[in-house]
């Protein structure tokens, strides 16, 4: 059997799918960040986290590399360049950014930089987000979107912003917002930028599927939307209406969902300007996914299609609805948050201890079986000791007998617990010998599908998912985990648990000697991957894992000599948001 190599844990963990280019392996075996993509400058998280623990800032923390920012906006910009260009588009690309994604300022203000060539501007979803836009967007070319609930005071700071050279756009989502909107122009004599938000029938998919459609919250009804263009007309404002925007939902999973969406807003667009709308923007809202789990699927965590593939979408959609009404072609808007500020972030937590699974096979911490010991101890031994590939399926149900056996005659009072111990190891020994027979064949039985998830070893992790990922707990949204080094090894069969503490509460695992120790102990005290877990990177068949007993050994001797300091793991955070598919 050739050796482990760093490429085979690059693919174990799928760094190359749901990591994109940012990520890589050293031959050392550290994790390396590459906000460049591959062939740029690079970052060793591993070298990175010693350098803090150094300055006192200990695990869990959040790295945000802003480099990964713009290469994101490059993506999309490039991508609406490149299908501009292939089907010969006459408008331009306007992406905005919305805050709520991630409303922290120097994310916002990192953004606000390197949107500065390309124009780009920002989404407000309230009037408290608006007063940040305002604050923060000084670009005069550059267009804020006015999207939420809007009251009275919205909309004057709304309106006054124009005074102030920005480009506010207000979308009309409530038919009560158009008088409100028309009082205010008169009062201060402007001439407002207006959208309307229409309420497609087209759905999106994935988690946020019902956000749309005829139950979705914001927007107007076909209905309405008539009604609020002949109120305009009436009120003399129908050439202030500027854009149409629609919304299908977030972490739109499915590429036919854009494109059935796009035909049935592309019609809405001519009809409305053939109504007499000043049209001008084609804004297709949120929903660009992002592939958390590298599947490249429909599931809820991935998506079935690129950036490119989305903008050649766009373009294609909107090109031939204004082409065949000889409409001229707008300005395309999009509103991507998850995609351009997801990839940017890692999570580092440490680990802080380890629970090893028994049923090692080594004599030395096995069971020994004395001339007492009843008959059934020493059937089970046997079996254990003779799994094959031609028996594995009748050991498993002889084993399965057995440890019946023994939990009945202990009830009974037959044996005692020292027993019945040795007979729950030797049962975990025989299922380890199954676990290995069955790796390498190309079909399990069902009955063994999830042996591998119970003879996995625990480690116990401070992710601080409440403060950190508190979308892992809240709406169930996945997030990639992985080592950030000793990559050079082959891994094992792992299962985290979180652990939430309050404050002291981990120097007092550390004073107990239950924190893992340095860079030096056993691979086990590196984070692993969460395999056969909802959470797991990446899923395949393993070959065997190195020597169990070892590391039992050299995890005794740590935990004996009650060292303190820490070993180190890294879980991967695309906030914003792969499948987990339970193959071993």
């Amino acid at each position: 059997m050739r050796a482990w190599t760093t490429a085979d844990s690059a693919e174990l963990y799928g760094f190359s799918s749901w990591g994109r280019d940012f990520l890589s392996v050293a031959e050392n075996g550290n994790v390396c960040v590459q906000p460049n993509g591959e062939g740029g400058p690079w970052c060793d998280l591993k070298q990175l986290v010693e350098d803090l623990d150094r300055r006192g800032i200990h695990p869990p923390v959040l790295l945000r590399f802003p480099d990964l920012l713009q290469q994101r906006v490059d993506t999309l910009v490039q991508a609406f360049g490149k299908a501009f260009q292939e089907y010969g588009f006459q408008g331009a690309f306007r992406g905005v950014y919305p805050i709520k994604v991630n409303q922290q300022r120097h994310i916002v203000e990192d953004l606000v930089k390197f949107f500065g060539p390309h124009h780009m501007g920002l989404e407000a979803g309230s009037k408290p987000e608006l007063l940040v836009v305002l604050a923060l967007l000084n670009d005069p070319d550059a267009l804020i979107i006015c999207n939420g609930y809007k009251d009275h005071e919205y909309i004057v700071t709304a309106l006054l912003a124009q005074k102030l050279g920005r480009y506010p756009i207000i979308v009309i989502e409530k038919p009560g917002e158009v008088e409100d909107i028309i009082a205010v122009a008169r009062k201060w004599d402007l001439r407002p930028h207006l959208g309307i938000r229409s309420k497609l029938a087209s759905r999106g998919s994935g988690l946020w599927e019902s956000s749309a459609g005829d139950s979705a919250k914001f927007g107007l009804t076909v209905e309405e939307i008539v009604h609020t263009i002949d109120r305009l007309k009436e009120a003399g404002l129908l050439d202030c209406v500027e854009l149409l925007h629609f919304h299908i939902g977030s972490q739109v999973t499915d590429i036919r969902s854009f494109k059935n969406a796009l035909k049935e807003a592309g019609r809405m667009f001519v009809e409305l300007h053939q109504m007499g709308a000043n049209l001008q923007y084609f804004d297709v809202g949120g929903g660009l996914a992002v592939d958390y789990d590298g599947s490249q699927t429909n599931f809820h965590s991935s998506a079935n299609y690129s950036v490119q593939e989305y903008a050649y979408d766009v373009v294609a959609a909107v090109h031939a609805a204004c082409t065949e009404k000889g409409v001229p072609h707008p300005s395309i808007i999009t509103e991507s948050g998850r995609a351009l500020v997801a990839h940017h972030a890692i999570l580092v937590c440490e680990v802080l201890g380890v629970h090893l699974h028994p049923g090692d096979d080594e004599e030395e911490n096995g069971v020994e079986l004395r001339d007492d010991d009843p008959d059934i101890l020493r059937e089970l031994n046997e079996v254990a000791k003779n799994v094959s590939r031609k028996n594995y399926q009748e050991a498993w149900h002889d084993a399965l007998e057995d440890r019946e056996e023994i939990l009945n005659r202990f009830n009974l009072g037959l044996l005692d617990i020292r027993q019945r111990a040795k007979g729950e190891h030797l049962f975990w020994r025989a299922c380890r010998a199954i676990d290995r027979v069955t790796r390498g064949l190309p079909y399990v039985p069902d009955e063994l599908g999830g042996l591998r998830r119970v003879l996995a070893d625990t480690y116990f992790c401070n992710f601080s998912v409440f403060q950190s990922v508190p979308d892992s707990w809240a709406v169930g949204q996945l997030f990639p985990v992985a080592p950030i080094h000793r990559l050079r090894y082959e891994d094992d069969h792992i299962v985290f648990l979180e652990v939430t503490m309050r404050p002291g509460e981990r120097e007092n695992l550390r004073s107990r000697g239950v924190v893992a120790g340095s860079a030096e102990v056993p691979r086990d005290f590196v984070v692993q991957q969460l395999r056969g877990l909802p959470g797991a990177p990446h899923a395949g068949t393993l070959a065997q894992s190195r020597d169990r007993q070892a590391r039992a050994r050299a995890h005794a001797q740590w935990l004996r000599r009650g060292d303190r300091t820490r070993a180190r793991g890294g879980a991967r955070e695309l906030p914003a948001g792969g499948r987990q598919r339970d193959r071993a």
